[in-house]
Order: structure tokens, then sequence, then C-alpha cells
């Protein structure tokens, strides 16, 4: 990614968009923060705002006529902020805070004629910008119109807070001039550029034809000349507007003097279109706090009530619902900017790998945003990038892969047609964690399959590659996706019938060529199995896995399929397509544990009843861990009709390992009848722990057949270390890159392990 890329990646994001009271303010004052500064009573900090974005602070602050006010979201659900009041009682009770600097004097000789309020803001804008204006009115006293139209709202001495403001920027004030047409030619001749306020100057008075000024630059015809303020055709007389034509004249003539283009990148000056998005839905209505005493104004305690009406429009819409976005306290915009700062690190600490890599990669963000912004895509090409240049820490996957490449091999792998045939209409491929979950309910899908498809069903037990994919591997999964392929190609080309949602859309996405069936819809169209057992007479709520938004028809044949058998379902809070993550979508519980769990427990918070229903293994799993009775579909259909099925156990790590190859050496036996080999001697070894040293091994990523690797080879080498104190033994044992530790002690029909953890430190021997 490069600084284009990012940029035009970051402006989808519309978080930093102006809400729509500034957006709608011809000068963008910052009413949002005005609002919360008020709310909290902090008035120097509110005056500051003021003070910062409008010209003369003290005089459009008390007579402001809010066209924002139509636009306050507010109004959807309630009445509209009164923010004009609320900003005449801030400049009421507080001096000026904030005063902008005076840059250096660049010359150029400036006149402002006409000294009404859009003459002013001209004058001191430009003063402020090191060019000093000279700013003449016929009149005797700053304001043009003004002080006729406001009356008392206007305390005199703010016209001469005004004067003192404009001298003290350098501005020269000339009260009282003849402003004919002959005193105006010469000024034309002694001035380098000109702005005339139609407020408080008489346009016939022009030595030329001024023409209809420029709407983004207010130029007039003659060249240097510019023209604004005064009253619109068929509109009142807006301070507003005076202060907007008056700032963007001073803009217009500034770049005059430079010599630069009057109307380019102009979009947003004045009241402009903003693309934020507020969702007002759950926000209780609150009518508007009207004073007591109207002509007053506010007090201090109704100011602070009234602002408090804000509702602070921002977006925010994906990290509502996004734990990976709450947990790392970023939104979209702000997220890729450090993803990409990470990746330009040359020398330094890269500290946001784990940020990069505990993204789920789900998509919900994208399906929320107005604006689709893809996070998971950012995600997805920031760990390939990683890869790829060596800065990926192996430990963030390591194990996942590890797990793939197991599940590929001569261990867990089978292909074969139906038991009987030679060739295969239809090929069933459950998926690596269905099987690792559930094998006896594979197997009894599978016979169903063979029992009710016609020209032959064969079966695939492998994995699609998809933790290669999601880890950045891409060269990796582009083998396995092309080993698989290759292999089905061998098969005939059958049509895939596939349990996973992952593996649906990692087909679908990478594997075009193939024709691919999710298994639910397949089933939809089946007689399906009778049901053995009691079916809950309560609802059980939905859970659709992440991938599956994109899968309208899977979804719709799960709930054909509960419908046909009588289990009565639910939907969760927030619906299917916008279905979070259980934790295992882009490895995220590999690379961060405690946010994995942290997202299990979200998606179960979204239940609309107590007991769930999911048709993903993994969602399965990563639910049930979080302390809830949750079914697969699959267990009504074809599971031990005397196991409840809200109350299966959680299989856990080293029982998914174990259940993928046992479930192809039974098939290989019962269905094909293949011989057996033996099986590696460590796994003879009988293991025994209690519940809390297996539930520590799940969690720090260590397989059972680890732990027995590790005591065959202290056995059968003697490298221990013995404590004759309690008899226990300490080993450790290096297969590949990691390094696996045991404390154990023998029993009469195998080994109690007390405690087991890993490394991937380099020990003296390792470098030997």
């Amino acid at each position: 990614m490069d600084q284009s890329q990012l940029r035009a990646l970051e402006a989808r994001c519309i978080q930093e968009e102006m809400p729509f009271c500034t957006a709608s303010c011809p000068i963008h004052v910052d009413a949002r923060g005005l609002m919360a500064l008020l709310t909290r009573g902090e008035l120097r900090e509110a005056r500051k705002i003021l003070d910062r974005t409008m010209p003369f602070p003290e005089i459009l602050g008390r007579i402001c006529d809010q066209p924002c006010h139509p636009f306050c979201k507010r109004g959807e659900i309630g009445d509209p902020l009164w923010i004009g009041p609320l900003e005449r009682y801030c400049v009421s009770v507080t001096d000026t805070v904030l005063k902008p600097p005076k840059l250096p004097v660049k010359g150029g000789a400036v006149a402002v004629l006409g000294a009404g309020f859009s003459g002013m803001t001209a004058a001191l804008d430009l003063s402020r910008k090191g060019r000093p204006a000279t700013l003449i009115t016929a009149r005797t006293r700053l304001g043009g119109s003004l002080p006729d139209r406001a009356g008392s709202l206007l305390p005199p001495e703010v016209f001469d807070q005004a004067e003192a403001t404009l001298k003290r920027y350098g501005a020269e004030i000339v009260t009282g001039a003849s402003l004919d047409r002959q005193t105006v030619a010469a000024l034309l001749d002694k001035y380098d550029v000109l702005y005339f306020d139609w407020d408080d100057f008489t346009i016939d008075h022009l030595p030329f034809i001024p023409g209809t000024p420029d709407p983004i630059s207010l130029a007039l015809e003659r060249d240097g000349c510019f023209g604004g303020g005064g009253v619109e055709d068929g509109k009142p007389f807006s301070i507003m507007h005076q202060a907007e034509n008056g700032r963007r004249a001073a803009l217009s003539m500034e770049r005059y003097l430079q010599g630069v283009s009057l109307t380019a990148e102009r979009e947003k000056e004045g009241a402009c279109p903003t693309r934020m998005y507020t969702v007002t839905e759950g926000i209780p209505p609150a009518s508007e706090i009207v004073p007591d005493n109207p002509i007053a104004g506010y007090t201090a305690e109704e100011a602070q009530r009234e602002a408090a009406r804000c509702i602070y429009c921002e977006c925010l819409e994906c990290v509502k619902k996004c734990a990976y976005l709450q947990e790392y306290k970023e939104y979209p915009k702000t997220l890729v900017r450090k993803i990409y700062n990470n990746l330009s690190i040359v020398q330094g600490n890269r500290s946001a790998n784990k940020l990069t890599n505990s993204c789920s990669l789900c998509w919900q963000c994208t399906v929320i945003c107005p604006y689709d912004f893809p996070v998971a895509s950012a995600c997805h090409a920031a760990r390939q990038e990683m890869v790829a240049s060596g800065h990926m820490p192996p430990s963030a996957h390591s194990f996942a892969l590890e797990e793939m490449h197991y599940t590929l091999g001569e261990n867990c792998a089978l292909i074969r047609h139906q038991p009987g045939t030679t060739a295969s209409r239809y090929l069933f491929f459950p998926g690596c964690q269905l099987t690792g979950t559930y094998p006896d309910t594979v197997e009894r899908t599978y016979i169903f399959l063979t029992q009710h498809l016609e020209e032959g069903v064969g079966l695939f037990l492998s994995c699609c590659g998809a933790p290669a994919d999601w880890a950045g591997q891409s060269a990796l999964f582009t083998d396995v996706l092309a080993d698989l392929t290759a292999q089905i190609r061998q098969m005939g080309n059958p049509t895939l019938i596939v349990a996973c949602s992952s593996c649906l859309a990692a087909f679908g996405k990478y594997a075009p060529e193939l024709t691919v069936v999710s298994l639910w819809e397949m089933l939809d169209e089946l007689p399906l199995p009778e049901v053995l057992f009691d079916l809950p007479e309560s609802p059980l709520t939905v859970h659709d896995p992440c991938t599956a938004r994109y899968q309208e028809g899977v979804r719709a044949s799960v709930r054909s399929i509960c419908g046909k058998i009588g289990l009565p379902v639910a939907e969760t809070t927030i619906g299917a397509e916008l279905a979070d993550c259980c934790g295992y979508g882009g490895l995220l519980q590999f690379a961060n544990q405690p946010l994995g769990e942290k997202v299990a427990t979200l998606k179960v918070s979204r239940s609309t009843t107590e007991t769930g229903l999911v048709y993903c293994a993994m969602c399965r799993e990563n639910l049930v861990g979080t302390e809830t009775h949750i079914a697969h579909l699959l267990d009504y259909l074809f599971a031990d009709p005397e196991k409840n099925p809200l109350v299966r156990a959680k299989v856990g790590l080293s029982g998914r390992h174990e259940h993928r190859s046992r479930l192809k050496s039974r098939l290989q036996s019962t269905l094909w009848q293949d011989p057996i080999g033996s099986p590696a001697p460590h796994r003879a070894i009988r293991l025994e722990a209690d519940d809390e040293t297996w539930a520590l091994l799940n969690e720090r990523l260590i397989l059972m057949e680890d732990i027995q690797k590790v005591i065959h080879h202290a056995e059968t080498t003697g490298r221990y270390l013995h404590n004759p104190a309690n008899g226990r033994r300490l080993a450790a044992f290096k297969p590949a890159v990691v390094t696996y530790w045991a404390e154990y002690e023998p029993i009469s029909d195998g080994y109690f392990l007390h405690r087991g953890y890993s490394h991937r430190m380099q020990l003296p021997e390792d470098r030997a």
C-alpha cells in the first residue's frame, strides 16, 4: 500500500466527516464541540471554539441566525438544538479567550470598501494573514446596517471592541469617507485588490460594470475586484451570509495576490454536504429547553440542559458492533493508518503486528459501513505484506498452520470414491473443523448422503487452506488449493458438497471452476432423517457463522431444515447479515486469545433466547466455551440420540487433533476395509491430568500429542530431571520449532501430567 492508496482508503471512512450542524454552517463552527463543553460547564473552552472560528464572536455570537437549525439530527427525535441562543449565552458570559496570531506582513495594497459585517470579516481575515487592509466606509461607525437590524441584541461596545481588534491586526479604518465614482476610481488605481461590501457600499458608485460575482471566488468582472455581502435576492438578511462572504472574499484576495487559482479545491467552503452517517434509533426524544426569560436568554442551568440534548453526531456504526475495533479503540481510518505505519517501519519495533493479526476478517464492518470500508481487506493485505517481507511473527499463526499441515497430511487426509464404486457424481467435503469436532456425525452424514444421492458420493477429508489464506501465506494457500483442485479433477470433477461456510466461501472466491454446493442446501432438497429424540419446546437462537453473511441460500436452507424437523428457532438481535465472528475467523483466537474470547462472548450476547443453534463447528466450539447451551444442527439430524445436543462438551484442540486421524483410520477400516498401519509409538502413551491442566494446555495451544512426544522421548532416552521429593519428572522435547516441556510422574497404567508449557527460545543444544 502506497501513500495514495492509503489516502484513498482513509477517505472512505466518514467518522471524521463534519457533523450536520458544522457542514450546514457557512463558516463551519464546531457546534458539536461547543455543545459538549457547555454541557460540562467549561465556558472558557467553549469560548475558544467561537474565538477560533467566528470573526468578531462578540457580534456574531450574539445574533447568529443559526442556518444549522433545520439540519440538526436531534430534530428526528425531538426538537432541533437552539445553537444560536447558546452561542449568545456563551459570548455574553465570557470574554475573548483565544487571540489568533498575526502573521508577518507580506505586502500588497488591500482595500475593503464598505464596513458591513462582510467587509469587517474580510478586513480581519486579510490583516491576520499579513495583508493589512484599509477598511473604508461612508458611515461614522463600523457595522453597516447591522446596528439598526440587531437593535438591543448588540450593545454599542461590541463595535468598539471590533474596531480595536482590527487595529490590533494592523488594519486601517477610514470612516465618513466619500465613496463616489471618482473616489472609487482613484482607489482602484491605488490598491492591488479590493472588496466591495454590498451592505455598506452602493453598487451604483462603481466606475465599472461589476457583472455577477463568481459564486466560488466572488470575483467581479474587473480584475482584482471582489464583491459580496448584503441581502441575497428573495432572502432575508443573514449575518452568517455576511460572515461567509467576507471570509470567502478574503481567501480569494489572498490567492489573487499569490497568483494562484481562485477556485481550486474550495468545495468545502461555505455550507456544504457531508457524508456523515448518524443513526438516531434508540436515542430517547428530548424537547427543547425554553428560557424562562426569552429576552434575557438562557441562564447557566438552562444552557447546560439545552446543550446536553446534543447527540454528538458521529458514525462509529462499525465500532458499535465490532469487538476488534472496540478493543483497540480505533475506527477504520485510524486503524489503517496504524497498519500502514507499522508496515513502513524499516528499523525499530513494529508495535501494531498484533493489531494487524487480531481482525477476524469477517467483513461485518463492511456490511455495516454506508461506504463499504474494507477493514478485512486492509488487514489481510497487510498480513500478506508482513509475510512477504519476513516481518510476520511466527507465533501468531504457527499453531494453526501446523494443524492445517497435519490435516492435509497422511494421518488425516483421505479422498475416496464411495465404497463399491469407481466414480463419483458428488464429493462430500466436511472440512477440517467438523471432522475434528464431530467425527461420528461426519460419518453418519456421509452414509446418509450415499443412501439418498445417486451415481456415487465420494468422501474428501482435508482442509480448504483457509488458515493459510487468513495468515497471509499467499504462496502456501495457492499450493494447497492447487493440490486440492488437482485431486478433485482426478476424481472426475464431481460436485463438492461442502459443510463449512468458510470452505464454501474459499472455493467460491479462489476456485470458481469447481462446482460447489452447500451441505445445507443439499439436505434441504432431500428427505430428512427422523429425529430420534424430543426436540426442545423453547426456540433456539440461530447464530449464523460470519462467513455465511453473503450466503443467503445457505441461511435460508438452515431455517427451512429447522422448520421441517419441527425445531423452533429465533433470530439474533442483529440479524444474519451482521453475524459476528466466533473468534476463529482470521485465526483471531490464535493471534489474540483474550480478544477471541471476547468476540465469542459478544456473539452469544446477541441471543434472544436462553439456548442457541449453530451450523458451524468452530462456532459451536467457541460459543460452548462461554458456558452457553449451544447445539449444532447436525446433532439433531445425525447425532447419537442418547446425547443431548445442547450439553455436549467442548472438544478442545487435542480432541480435534485426535479425532481427525481416528476418523480416517476408522473409515478406512469400516467402509473401505483398508489395512491400517501401526500408530506412532508415542501415541500408545496413556496420559491423565486434571481439568485445570487440560484447560491450560488448550489455552497455551499445546496438544496432548505434543506432551506424549515429550514423555516418549524422555522415557526412551532417559533425558529428564527427577525430583526425589515428589517423584515428578521434568523433560523437554523440540519436534520442530517449538520446545515443549512436561512435568509428570509415572502411574500404574501411564503418566499423570502436572504441568505443560512451551517456548520458542533456542537452547544451547539446539545451536550445537
